[in-house]
């Protein structure tokens, strides 16, 4: 058996194991299609589902018989409504968006597009499969971040816990989250433009950025501020930790206090410098809290999804062909 290996797409996409065989056949001519559902007008084909039948095979390959056919129509006929779906909201995915995701697909089997295709072919999967269930998964996606992104929301609490539960199963390996803390700022970054027709103005606004930096007492005051002065952007950042700036900055905002600018920073833009309009201390080392929020987030929003597709099914109408 030759192993082609395993790919993962992200952000709620499905995991797919890729695996043929030397003895593999293609199929010969398609059998008449037959129409097995209706979902809101719209049929689904006896082909269609044998199609995602020859797919599933490979992504879940403990799936046969009954069991396979039946998750086979369901998952078209939710294919059906998410697209139905996205059309009423008028979200489309262009061929570029697909195209990156076979490519996704393709790298992390170390097989072009190309090759990949050669292989799904070789267990008779047309390749339109793959690309029609890649198409809808960006799409559903694109709709769920769309209608939930407001309401998906990680507290405090909720990471302090999952941080505790995730120590007691490792052993402790897992830092204390009561015992650590990371300091989370709300920043507002200040540009002393630099021109680059005059190369020596550089040490001018450094000076400039200086006397701008003496006047700050509080972020609401800063564009008041900055009129005094020629060529400055403010730009608001918003809530970063010390370790997610770029490394010109990190060290700097723990000696500057809240209202307050820190030193400026020479950069390739001009002469930078970042105001802290807000300080606040987190429970737990940031690169593990990190973690454990995108995890919870990942499945508040499977939960959502879920949802989605219950509330979709339910105000639907499916008639299914015997």
């Amino acid at each position: 058996m030759h192993r082609i290996g395993s790919a993962i797409l992200g952000c709620g996409f499905a995991v797919a194991a890729f695996v043929t065989t030397t003895g593999a056949t293609t199929t010969g001519a398609a059998a008449q299609s037959a129409i097995k559902a209706i979902v809101n007008g719209e049929p689904v084909t006896t082909n269609e589902i044998a199609q995602r039948a020859r797919f599933l095979r490979l992504v879940q390959r403990d799936l046969s018989g009954d069991a396979l056919m039946k998750q086979a129509t369901e998952e078209m006929v939710e294919e059906k409504l998410k697209l139905q779906e996205a059309k009423r909201l008028k979200i489309s995915v262009n061929e570029g968006q697909v195209d990156a995701a076979v490519a996704s697909i393709a790298q992390r089997v170390r097989l072009t597009p190309d090759q990949l295709r050669m292989a799904l072919g070789q267990q008779g999967i047309d390749f339109a499969t793959l690309r029609g269930r890649l198409r809808t998964q960006v799409v559903w996606q694109q709709m769920v971040v769309q209608r939930f992104q407001r309401t998906v929301s990680i507290t405090d609490s909720q990471i302090a816990a999952a941080l505790e539960k995730q120590r007691a199963k490792d052993g402790g390996k897992t830092p204390d989250a009561s015992q650590r803390t990371t300091a989370e700022y709300a920043l507002q970054q200040i540009t002393f433009v630099v021109s680059k027709a005059q190369p020596g103005s550089g040490a001018a606004r450094l000076k400039e950025a200086e006397a701008f930096r003496a006047k700050v007492n509080g972020c609401e005051g800063m564009v008041a501020i900055a009129k005094g002065f020629s060529e400055v952007v403010i730009k608001g950042i918003g809530k970063r930790t010390e370790d997610e700036l770029p490394p010109q900055f990190r060290g700097v905002l723990a000696e500057t206090g809240v209202g307050k600018v820190s030193k400026p920073v020479p950069t390739p833009t001009g002469v930078e410098m970042l105001a802290v309009c807000a300080r606040r201390d987190i429970k737990g080392d940031f690169s593990v809290r990190g973690k454990i929020e995108d995890e919870l987030r990942e499945q508040e929003g499977q939960l959502l999804a879920r949802q989605y597709i219950t509330e979709l099914r339910r105000i639907a109408v499916i008639d299914y062909k015997r």
